[in-house]
């Protein structure tokens, strides 16, 4: 009796701690809004709406920047977005578009107000360049279908990591180096669950979802953090497009 009761005491020790894991990998990323006026000085209480430009996502939401003009939006999916401050205190709205968010990393975002006495309501857009996530220390990069759509590839997602910098197929084994580290090294994960092969510690062909479901790949090299302490070498982790295409993704590895 009282063996069984250490297992079972064991056993819920366990599932508790691969649920804290795989609650702990980045599936969204991050934004920090800052909103000025045209002399530099900081406009507190704006009401800003954030919304995706991509039907597959559906996200939109409503915040208001604090007393210094600052708001951070965080658990974003990937994905590119809108960005509208509300017009308020005699300034017109303004908004910032093509605004990309991408896996765990944190985009900067500044929006200049003008007062109504403006003759030209202008819409900034975002630039081809993605900002300096200065919050964070990984080593990473990501590949979002955007981009990929416009490069050539194959049928599973693993076909654009050749797009990364840092990583180089395995002639031999099929697999993928990682800035030099062999591919029974690396980490895969999809929407949050890992899904590397137990026994290769590989990417399997059940886990190479087809590139149509994949809303961005991203890439870490170094500097990740303790949830992705199983990787000696890099960390490919995965985010599916629609939330449906996600639930059913979580059944095939679970």
């Amino acid at each position: 009796m009282k063996r069984d009761l250490r297992f079972l005491i064991i056993s819920l020790l366990f599932v508790a701690l691969f649920s804290v894991f795989s609650l702990g990998q980045e599936t969204t990323g991050n934004l920090d809004i800052t909103v000025k006026d045209t002399a530099g000085a900081v406009v507190p209480n704006v009401p800003l709406t954030i919304s995706s430009t991509s039907q597959s996502t559906g996200f939109k939401r409503t915040v208001n920047t604090d007393s210094s003009g600052f708001a951070r939006v965080i658990q974003v999916p990937p994905g590119v977005y809108m960005v509208t401050a509300a017009a308020t205190a005699g300034f017109k709205e303004r908004a910032v578009d093509q605004v990309q968010v991408s896996l765990g990393h944190t985009t900067p975002v500044s929006i200049e107000m003008s007062t109504t006495l403006a003759p030209i309501d202008v819409t900034v857009t975002g630039g081809d360049v993605a900002p300096i996530d200065v919050t964070s220390t990984e080593i990473k990069s990501a590949i979002s279908t955007q981009t990929a759509e416009l490069l050539p590839k194959g049928v599973n997602f693993s076909t654009i990591l050749k797009l990364d910098p840092a990583t180089r197929p395995e002639a031999r084994s099929g697999q993928f180096q990682i800035d030099g580290a062999s591919g029974s090294e690396n980490t895969f994960i999809v929407d949050g669950q890992e899904v590397t092969n137990v026994l290769s510690g590989t990417l399997d062909a059940n886990s190479n979802i087809p590139f149509s479901q994949i809303q961005e790949v991203q890439v870490k090299t170094s500097g990740f953090g303790a949830e992705y302490g199983g990787a000696t070498g890099g960390v490919v982790n995965v985010v599916t497009k629609a939330v449906t295409t996600r639930s059913m993704v979580s059944l095939v590895f679970s």
